[in-house]
């Protein structure tokens, strides 16, 4: 099997930028939205693992799941990671029978230091609003308000359960905020929560998954 693949980094920066540059920051859909979905990867060595949800917004019930195996040769790079990721990612969604309003992506969005996350990516390569939701902090600074700042500029948001909340695409960051609270059970939102559950039942299953394309 060949290797990792070596990343132009430089190349890869100029192609944030680009995809920072086309992100859209109104709501591509009607307040309250009726399906909201999930994503997650899980890996098993150099297989990704695509996991993708749908939930309904009013009682957060999984309605539909998809997924996507591939093989990945995109090393592990921080800041990078869409990379390696969105291919499975964005395979996941497509493969969905039930199409979400707006996706939650368990990544950053515009909380990144080119303003490009995985939701980001995931959002204009599809072209869904997508909101990024993190567990931790990749640059800026935390205010009192709770807002996150980075070189000037209002690129995210701290929840009160520790989660990072920013745009991804076709969504604004207070939608994303209002959404991403109303949609959280735990201390992450549910369809992130129930995405990284099915991306890990996948990833247990992966030897009986390899080459599938059946939708669970």
């Amino acid at each position: 099997m060949s290797g990792p693949v070596k990343i132009d980094l430089e190349k890869a920066k100029r192609a944030q930028v680009l995809i920072a540059g086309k992100v859209v920051e109104k709501d591509g859909f009607s307040w309250p939205p009726r399906l909201v979905g999930g994503v997650d990867v899980a890996f098993k060595g150099d297989t990704a693992i695509g996991a993708a949800v749908v939930l309904r917004f009013g009682d957060l019930r999984v309605v539909d799941r998809a997924f996507c195996v591939r093989t990945v040769r995109v090393p592990y790079i921080p800041t990078f990671l869409a990379f390696r990721e969105v291919a499975a990612m964005a395979e996941a969604v497509r493969r969905l029978r039930t199409r979400p309003d707006v996706v939650l992506v368990d990544a950053h969005g515009k909380l990144h230091p080119r303003k490009a996350g995985e939701a980001t990516h995931l959002g204009v390569v599809l072209d869904i609003p997508t909101v990024g939701v993190a567990k931790s902090r990749l640059v800026g600074t935390v205010r009192d308000d709770g807002y996150v700042v980075y070189k000037g500029e209002v690129l995210g948001y701290r929840l009160e359960t520790g989660v990072y909340v920013s745009v991804g695409h076709r969504v604004t960051l207070e939608t994303a905020i209002k959404l991403v609270r109303q949609v959280t059970r735990y201390s992450i939102p549910e369809p992130t929560r129930q995405a990284h559950i099915y991306a890990n039942e996948l990833r247990r299953r992966l030897d009986e998954l390899r080459g599938s394309s059946t939708l669970l």
